[in-house]
């Protein structure tokens, strides 16, 4: 698939990087950041449903952020749970429309772990996050 321009490869470098890793995606500002590994399978003709998934929750953020303002979604993201645990099931919730309509199967109990840690700064027990992740699969 060709990715438009804002998609930018983390490179081999940024794999060791905390908090960043070699699993994750980020969107910063306007641009979108991918692992090596995943960035060159969503440049191929049949990338890897998950990824297309991924790049969608990705795009959510991005266009979030540009609607709230990137310094203050920022701020608001870093300080307030709530905020970036809603913002998450906004994000998701769009995956999770592709991954349905392709018929993929959503890991809530991996996922619910994944919202509820360290990574999100524990902003919601793992129950609730399982809860609410389900929430929304049945509602798309």
């Amino acid at each position: 698939m060709k990715l438009p321009r804002y998609v930018i490869s983390k490179g081999k470098f940024l794999h060791y990087l905390p908090l960043i890793g070699k699993s994750t995606a980020q969107s910063l500002g306007p641009i979108i950041f991918v692992p090596y590994h995943i960035y060159r399978d969503l440049q191929t003709d049949n990338p890897n449903p998950k990824h297309v998934a991924l790049l969608i929750h990705e795009e959510t953020h991005r266009k979030r952020q540009k609607e709230i303002g990137y310094l203050r979604f920022a701020y608001k993201y870093l300080f307030y749970s709530k905020f970036r645990f809603q913002e998450e099931l906004l994000a998701v919730k769009e995956a999770m429309k592709y991954l349905k309509k392709n018929k993929i199967h959503f890991d809530f109990d991996q996922k619910a772990k994944f919202y509820s840690g360290y990574l999100y700064l524990w902003p919601v027990s793992k129950e609730y996050a399982e809860k609410e992740l389900k929430k929304i699969w049945d509602e798309v």
